[in-house]
């Protein structure tokens, strides 16, 4: 941070600037932009709830048509959605004038109270300088975290002008707040992300990730929302193959999908059924707490049917198995009715 040089300007009045003000707006500011950011990306649809953020991840990932995406979303769950969601805040923010905005109304914010303690010293009656700065930090205290401790360290508080170091403070305080200014217009996004003491990735993603609980067969997140809820369902159930499970004495993949499982006739065993075989159709003795709704139409589930025939040989290299033999109709889906599959399971319109 370069100052202006002024003439007459105190070495105290300069270094208190610097050495706490400057500092402890810098913090100030850094601490405040991370909720702000937070604030400002919850107005948007897809992190209105639970739904809509599993939603506009789910489109993303089939228009963007990669499979290394679907294998980082499906296997590295929680740093996809982190990096996601980082994607869309510096998306959001790329044009700096909504953070400069922020950053303007914080800076100002500062001062005003910075020159608000100044003020009030002045009408103090001290019998030294040190005592005359100790009073302003003792005002700025609670809002901008500035301690009168330790001033000696780096100031000689003599008996000099009270009034002519106020007037030269006031000056540093002008320069200062210039300076951060363009400090804070030239630098990147990425730059400031990383300095937030609130990660708003982090926080966007305690809003949206729900209970955490996955579906006891294929792993899907829970769509509930939230943790305040008896039941865990999930509105999109795929392969259990995607989740790592479910290839047979062959190693080949499976196609099951547990939404259609828990209308068949087919049985299994987790560790919770003691080894024993335990019907489909009865899973809730098991998993009390979930609700898997009966895919009855067979095309709810086109969207991981589509994915898993698109990208078979992938996951099966992915996963040291064999390819799943594909059903033709699987193949016969349109990624436009995958994406029409997943606007009808999310209640899109």
């Amino acid at each position: 941070m370069v100052y202006k040089v002024c003439k007459g300007k105190t070495r105290n009045s300069e270094e208190f600037t610097k050495q706490r003000l400057k500092p402890a707006v810098e913090n100030f500011i850094c601490r405040s932009l991370g909720p702000d950011i937070v604030d400002k990306m919850l107005t948007k649809e897809e992190f209105s709830t639970r739904m809509s953020f599993h939603y506009s991840i789910l489109l993303d990932l089939i228009s963007k048509s990669d499979f290394n995406c679907f294998k980082s979303y499906i296997y590295s769950y929680e740093y996809y959605v982190k990096s996601w969601i980082s994607e869309r805040i510096r998306e959001t923010f790329s044009s700096r004038s909504t953070v400069c905005q922020f950053e303007d109304k914080h800076l100002k914010f500062c001062i005003d109270h910075i020159n608000a303690a100044i003020n009030k010293a002045k009408t103090e009656n001290t019998d030294s300088l040190k005592t005359f700065v100790e009073n302003i930090c003792i005002e700025l205290c609670d809002k901008l975290g500035i301690s009168q401790d330790a001033l000696d360290t780096f100031m000689v508080l003599n008996n000099a002008d009270q009034k002519q170091f106020a007037h030269w403070l006031n000056m540093c305080v002008e320069e200062m707040k210039e300076a951060l200014r363009e400090k804070l217009k030239n630098t990147e996004i990425d730059t400031k992300l990383s300095q937030l003491h609130v990660k708003p990735e982090n926080e966007l993603f305690s809003r949206v990730f729900g209970c955490g609980q996955q579906c006891p067969f294929c792993k899907i997140p829970c769509d509930a929302g939230g943790e305040n809820h008896t039941r865990h369902f999930a509105l999109l159930h795929r392969p259990w193959s995607l989740a790592q499970v479910g290839w047979d004495e062959s190693n080949k993949l499976q196609t099951d999908i547990c939404s259609s499982l828990v209308i068949s006739n087919r049985y299994f065993h987790f560790s919770g059924t003691k080894g024993e075989y335990h019907p489909y159709k009865e899973y809730r003795e098991i998993f009390p707490d979930w609700n898997i709704p009966p895919d009855v139409s067979l095309e709810s589930s086109d969207y991981w049917k589509y994915v898993m025939a698109k990208y078979n040989k992938e996951f099966a290299e992915a996963c040291k198995a064999q390819p799943a033999d594909i059903p033709d109709s699987w193949r016969r889906i349109t990624k436009e009715q995958a994406k029409k599959s997943l606007k009808e399971s999310f209640y899109v319109k």
